[in-house]
């Protein structure tokens, strides 16, 4: 069963003259096993909407569903939470115990799991993330690297088998190496957990690259859902809302503009290269 987004709306401080609404009648569904991207302009309800997905805040009206879990009802939201684990953009948030196997443990414990399966659960899950268990296993998680926080971050979740995994900005302040690393790193907990991911970011090429589905968010409400070709092509209206289209997309628009007769579905560098041979071959059916 998917995660269900019915008619949310959510409104900060309702009910007095500073009333905000920061999300308006949202309606998506979240798939098993798909990767969604969160895309928008700053202050277009992102943050807000994915912490409604895990029952961290519940909706002003309209309501969340987890595999059939209400999050609006106290009752169920357990349920649905032990399902949607969610990373935060700054790990400092969700560190706090003395070392990182600890840290790591501490969900599985939550779950009552016998020592054994959380032992592990932790090496497997630090393993994924690339952090060498006798190196870093009794470390402090806060005497770590800004990238190696973000790492034991992300294993505490995955250790506890989410279904959904939520990501807020997970490539924030990494140079384009880094990025490709922890892309690399997401999808390979996806093909071993089989579990679904949304994934906040405001790097146009990093979505790109990795998303089943795109959602753009403008103004608290739903502006587009669709493939990355179908967002992707609509360089114009996201250069309006002050997103960046990939480099790739917007090559291949400045291309079409000087007479190049190239697809509107480009909007990775490979497609590019491709269509670019294809032009230099002579092939005119790009």
């Amino acid at each position: 069963m998917p995660i269900v987004v019915e008619h949310l709306t959510h409104v900060y401080q309702s009910g007095s003259i500073n009333a905000y609404t920061a999300l308006k009648d949202i309606n998506m569904t979240i798939e098993d096993g798909e990767f969604v991207g969160l895309i928008g302009h700053t202050g277009s309800g992102k943050s807000t909407l994915i912490q409604q997905l895990n029952g961290l805040m519940q909706p002003t009206s309209g309501r969340v569903t987890v595999d059939g879990f209400d999050m609006n009802d106290k009752k169920q939201r357990a349920g649905g939470r032990a399902l949607v684990g969610m990373v935060f953009q700054y790990p400092d948030y969700q560190l706090f115990d003395e070392t990182v196997y600890r840290d790591i443990s501490f969900g599985p414990k939550n779950l009552k799991l016998d020592e054994a399966e959380i032992d592990r659960r932790v090496r497997e899950a630090m393993d994924l993330v690339g952090l060498d268990f006798e190196e870093f296993a009794e470390k402090s998680p806060f005497e770590l690297s800004g990238g190696e926080k973000r790492r034991c971050a992300l294993a505490g979740i995955i250790a506890m088998y989410p279904k959904y995994l939520v990501l807020d900005e997970p490539m924030a302040g990494l140079d384009p190496s880094g990025r490709r690393a922890v892309l690399e790193m997401i999808d390979g907990f996806r093909k071993r957990l089989g579990c679904a991911v949304v994934m906040v970011s405001h790097s146009m090429d990093d979505i790109a690259k990795a998303a089943d589905k795109v959602i753009v968010l403008r103004g608290g409400e739903i502006f587009k859902c669709g493939t990355p070709a179908e967002i992707f092509s609509l360089s114009d209206e996201l250069n309006e809302m002050g997103l960046e289209p990939p480099f790739a997309a917007r090559m291949a628009s400045e291309l079409r503009r000087r007479g190049f007769a190239l697809p509107g579905s480009i909007y990775t560098n490979e497609a590019l290269v491709e269509a670019l041979e294809s032009f230099k071959r002579g092939d005119k059916n790009v």
